[in-house]
């Protein structure tokens, strides 16, 4: 998982991904051409599969995080005798020792009847003016005979191509019985958790800021996050790094550390991003000022407040061992 920075100067801490959420909605224009229109139902029936192994094997999330597109798939008849459902759900979940995976869980219900209604309802094809532009949230989900054979059933939808209300309804509705839980990958470390630090965060130190005065605008107990920047994100201007270590900073360094920042000079001239960087931010804030460390190679400190023009001083030695673990 990757932290998207907006800017110089404010950053989004925490995970995301939620692949089975709806997205931000903004508003876009009606479909008025082929392409964007929704497609016609499909004539046939569903293929019926004779095995099933798990949702991991049978129906994998793509690499986009979402499942394969069932607007395109038949729709369900009245020729598969339905027994249960199985909806293959991606999300977050925190482990015992505080850190956090993507995990693909399957979850599998039996009473269907609002579902299976929901499911055999025509396409919605009033016509309105306007269509939110946000990526619409589809179901991973799968129907089951009593002898086990499944099918993967197409979806009606509304006039802008998203599943009807009642199909979202129907599934979220369901009552699912957890089968099993299978960890996609870590998307925050134990170590990070710990720390009360991300997992990802992307440097932001750049040679565009001014050359000035460093200080810490807030009294408030710091945070300090080290990040490791990783070979194939060396490359590009704002690399993301990934979790090294972090601590809360004791109030006796704390206060070191700002007396130092108080004596840097201006920045040297130098290209290129350091291997490892800090961020210290106010531990009680989300998304506030915050002071970029390089700890190797160009050195620079970069002092990116929520407000005001970001500024950018050179590091010394005794800045970077006060920054070491």
């Amino acid at each position: 998982m990757r932290i998207n920075v907006k800017g110089l100067v404010l950053m989004m801490i925490g995970a995301c991904l939620a692949a089975c959420a709806e997205g931000a909605a903004t508003v876009g224009e009606a479909p008025t051409d082929k392409q964007s229109q929704p497609s016609a139902a499909v004539t046939g029936a569903p293929t019926v599969h004779s095995g099933w192994t798990s949702c991991t094997v049978d129906a994998p999330i793509g690499s986009d995080g979402r499942p394969p597109n069932a607007f395109t798939l038949p729709r369900l008849g009245t020729d598969f005798a339905v027994a249960s459902a199985v909806h293959c759900q991606l999300g977050p979940k925190r482990r015992a020792d505080g850190g956090e995976d993507l995990v693909l869980t399957e979850g599998r219900a039996t009473d269907l009847a609002a579902l299976l209604a929901a499911l055999r309802l025509p396409d919605d094809t009033t016509t309105i003016e306007v269509c939110t532009a946000d990526m619409p949230w589809e179901p991973n989900l799968l129907l089951f005979d009593a002898q086990g054979q499944w099918i993967r059933p197409g979806l009606p939808m509304d006039t802008c191509g998203r599943p009807l209300a009642e199909v979202t309804e129907a599934v979220r509705a369901l009552r699912l019985t957890s089968v099993s839980d299978t960890v996609v990958r870590e998307l925050v470390s134990a170590g990070a958790a710990a720390a009360g630090c991300s997992q990802d965060w992307s440097t932001m130190v750049t040679a565009e800021a001014r050359s000035g005065r460093v200080v810490i605008p807030s009294a408030a107990p710091l945070r300090l996050c080290v990040f490791r920047v990783p070979a194939q994100q060396q490359s590009i201007p704002q690399p993301a790094g990934t979790f090294e270590y972090g601590i809360l900073l004791p109030q006796q360094r704390r206060a070191t550390i700002e007396r130092t920042l108080a004596t840097l000079r201006p920045a040297k001239k130098c290209s290129g991003t350091a291997d490892r960087f800090a961020v210290l931010q106010d531990a009680a804030a989300i998304g506030g000022d915050a002071l970029y460390v390089e700890l190797d190679h160009c050195r620079r400190v970069l002092a990116a407040p929520v407000y005001g023009a970001p500024i950018l001083a050179q590091a010394d030695s005794t800045l970077i061992e006060l920054l070491k673990r």
